[in-house]
């Protein structure tokens, strides 16, 4: 399968979905002893002004290889567009007139309306089921996820042992709630406090962060060997959130929620408990928040988040939402939802 990542982030649920689902074809975990892992029947590409035939490293043990508009547009078999940014929704539309499929991670991916017009609904893949609220027709097909596995939710010892209360992994942007981060740590003890790790939106945090935050220096401003974003080695979130015993993202995005996202998965997989705003909660879907199946924390509030990190959890819900959550990780199977994105890219 061609896998077009028509974008120029480095970072985030775009970069992570197209790793996974690209393991998730080859059918195996990556080796530790290869830096990349090729394959002749899989192939990640981003568009540039010429053809090269050396792959480069795209991270994760995912080889890529750079190749202009003419060469992508005159592709052969299978061919799906993994991300799509503004600067390549042109192209993007050539191809969905060739027959090439799209993933549509969220809402705002939509709000170009010449493009949603344009898009035949039976030509998109959705990751989440509020998605098809916006484009009735579409696949859903949940997030492929490779899970590292070994990690006991009932294990609540190494639980309470871990050495840090809380991580955040999630980009610093506008719809991440990450004002919250900041708020919560100026009124918790350093033993206590949430290590922020998520890759930075430049203009947010220069704009809505360093001003009322202080504290808080961008990876811009600091030296190499002390930016906070971790590496884009393919289990560099999980190590992370292995140390931890909670793990927040307080994404909000209009018209969408209920739904798994990287951080979660991630952190699931390393029996962190995730913490979440209280508005990504949807009926009938995949984060749950109380009841039988819960499988995560909600808040409403900064200040609800704070009570619960600078107290103990009472040991009997932990192991309960973990058991629960980790259930999650069989439902996103990287091989078996691979499978269905092969089955319907055809």
């Amino acid at each position: 399968m061609n896998l077009l990542y028509l974008s120029r982030a480095r970072y985030g649920g775009w970069v992570t979905f197209t790793t996974h689902l690209y393991h998730g074809l080859i059918g195996k975990q990556p080796s530790v002893h290869e830096k990349m892992v090729l394959s002749k029947n899989h192939e990640v590409l981003r568009i540039t002004n010429r053809t090269e035939k050396t792959y480069r490293h795209m991270g994760n043990y995912v080889p890529y290889r750079n190749t202009c508009e003419k060469d992508v547009l005159e592709l052969e078999g299978p061919t799906l567009i993994t991300a799509m940014d503004k600067n390549h929704r042109e192209l993007a539309m050539k191809l969905l007139k060739r027959g090439a499929f799209i993933v549509i991670h969220d809402p705002t991916e939509l709000r170009n309306p010449e493009f949603k017009e344009f898009v035949n609904p039976e030509q998109v893949i959705v990751v989440g089921k509020a998605m098809l609220k916006h484009m009735p027709g579409a696949t859903f097909i949940g997030h492929p996820y490779m899970s590292v596995g070994g990690t006991d939710p009932l294990d609540l010892r190494e639980w309470q042992n871990r050495p840090n209360n809380a991580v955040s992994t999630s980009r610093l942007d506008f719809d991440k709630n990450s004002d919250w981060l900041f708020e919560i740590n100026r009124q918790l003890s350093p033993n206590k406090q949430i290590i922020i790790r998520g890759a930075e939106n430049r203009m947010y945090t220069k704009n809505k962060i360093v001003p009322k935050y202080p504290e808080y220096k961008q990876d811009s401003n600091r030296p190499k060997d002390e930016r906070s974003i971790f590496d884009l080695s393919f289990r560099a979130a999980y190590m992370l959130c292995k140390q931890s015993k909670f793990m927040t993202d307080f994404s909000v995005i209009k018209g969408d929620g209920g739904r798994t996202q990287y951080t979660f998965l991630e952190a699931i997989d390393a029996g962190s408990i995730c913490l979440v705003h209280q508005d990504w909660i949807k009926p009938k879907d995949a984060m749950i928040d109380e009841g039988d199946n819960q499988n995560c924390l909600s808040f409403e509030n900064f200040t609800e988040v704070e009570n619960l990190l600078s107290g103990t959890m009472d040991p009997h819900t932990a192991v309960f939402v973990r058991s629960n959550a980790s259930k999650l990780l069989q439902k996103h199977n990287a091989v078996d939802i691979a499978t269905q994105y092969a089955e319907t890219v055809k």
